[in-house]
């Protein structure tokens, strides 16, 4: 038994592990995570655990520490290498084992890290995740000798998706992997299906020289949106920096919301089932929910994130979904997880199927009012403290007020929703109305409320 050791709290997060690799996470804590986390796996009958890494700096080096870790333990681990999130997700819904631990930061700056833990092919819940960070403080590990194998999943991956995607004609696409892991594999996958494909920073280099891996931040997204143009492309693909989250760019350079690539994605899988759930976020438009019933299916709203919206897809057996930091999740011929390849994939199949361009099948949906999210930067302590005294406070009498995360309020017009983000110090807003004049309105009764609570905030809308 180790001494008592105290982590830095707010490495854990809602879904996820992540912190400032050297300050918030180095060897040694990431070696006690690893202890803790193989600990518990032991004890729930898991004697061995899937292992992938993303392409950071400081991912050799933590992997090292990590697998110690684990092995320390008596746990098994089998080493899928350096691969985007959803290989890890595919690697426990095809293999023998069905847990796995990813070491990676997602969409984070250069210098962060963390890691992403899959128990029998579902996500940690936030008290999981704080009974590795108590287990790991107590000292309290098992001890063994646990071996280390080696698979390589890349040629299975693409071999399964190919079988089950077939484009009916040839597609031009750029794809933009941000420098990140998914540069390996996603000019490959693409080629396979049949596409000309324009790889854009699709080489490897983990301190993401050309911008951040995060395609849902407009300027992360210029020069896709670009080449597109130059390339005359059919269709702009960008993933984040592990591969679970995608952004569409259309022909004409024009992003597609996450919820409206849902509505496409929507009009072409709920029609062949007989009302099926499908889940959404509550970030998303509220046109969602009546393109959802029109086509056929049931609506079901969930918490933002992707863990929970993970367990509300398997709960509703939902045979497709998002969220709209640009999770999507496929249950339809797929496994339901949140997977940036497969979903473009899918969606060059839908495209390749049609006459139309990419940029008039989104002209197609119906239209709205909306803005894009909004942030008010606060401290992380600080958000749930504020988001608390605005529930309070909360008085709309001409509106329906949800708290299932964060407040959204409905009117007959449209809607507003604010909640504390639960990966950045800040507290995020989005407003949809029908009208200008009803997003003005609705946006002032929220900033009205906002400072009631604060008045030293500092409102960006």
């Amino acid at each position: 038994m180790l001494d008592k050791f105290t982590l830095p709290s707010n490495i854990f997060r809602a879904y996820d592990i992540r912190g400032v690799v050297d300050t918030e996470l180095n060897s040694n804590t990431i070696e006690l995570i690893g202890k803790s986390l193989a600990t518990l796996a032991l004890e729930a009958g898991e004697t061995t655990l899937l292992f992938g890494a993303d392409g950071r700096l400081t991912s050799p080096a933590l992997k090292i520490a990590l697998l110690r870790g684990i092995l320390s333990t008596g746990c098994n681990v089998v080493d899928l290498g350096t691969i985007p999130t959803p290989l890890l997700y595919f690697a426990t819904h095809t293999s023998e084992w069905t847990s796995g631990v990813m070491l990676t930061a997602s969409h984070n700056p250069p210098e962060y890290n963390g890691i992403k833990i899959v128990h029998r092919r579902s996500c940690l819940t936030p008290e999981q995740l704080q009974q590795i960070r108590e287990r790991a403080e107590s000292g309290e590990f098992s001890e063994g000798k646990g071996s280390l194998t080696y698979r390589d999943i890349t040629a299975s991956y693409i071999a399964r998706l190919t079988r089950d995607v077939v484009l009916a004609r040839r597609l031009k696409v750029v794809v933009d992997c941000a420098n990140a892991v998914p540069g390996l594999i996603a000019p490959e996958l693409f080629r396979a299906l049949g596409c000309e494909v324009i790889p854009l920073y699709c080489d490897l280099d983990g301190r993401f020289p050309n911008h951040h891996p995060d395609p849902t931040i407009q300027e992360n997204m210029e020069d896709l949106i670009a080449q597109v143009a130059i390339h005359k492309a059919d269709l702009g693909i960008a993933l984040d920096g592990d591969g679970d989250r995608i952004v569409v760019v259309t022909n004409a350079g024009h992003v597609i919301d996450t919820d409206r690539l849902l509505m496409l994605l929507i009009r072409d899988i709920v029609p062949r089932y007989k009302n099926p759930n499908v889940v959404f976020d509550v970030k998303c438009s509220t046109l969602l929910t009546q393109l959802i019933r029109d086509c056929g299916g049931n609506p079901v709203m969930s918490r933002s994130g992707h863990s929970f919206m993970k367990q509300t897809m398997h709960r509703t057996q939902a045979v497709v979904g998002a969220e709209f930091s640009a999770h999507v999740f496929i249950k339809d011929r797929w496994y339901g997880y949140d997977d940036g390849l497969y979903v473009g994939a899918r969606f060059l199949e839908l495209l390749s199927r049609q006459p139309e361009t990419a940029e008039t099948l989104l002209q197609s949906l119906p239209k709205s009012i909306v803005t894009p999210e909004l942030r008010i930067e606060v401290d992380d302590e600080r958000k749930f403290v504020l988001m608390e005294k605005i529930k309070k406070l909360a008085a709309f009498p001409q509106g329906t007020v949800n708290i299932l995360d964060g407040m959204r309020v409905d009117f007959a017009d449209g809607w507003g929703l604010i909640r504390a983000s639960n990966t950045t110090p800040a507290l995020l807003l989005r407003f949809e109305a029908t009208s200008s004049s009803s997003l003005t309105s609705i946006q002032q009764m929220f900033r009205d409320l906002l400072l009631q609570v604060d008045d030293m905030l500092d409102l960006k809308f």
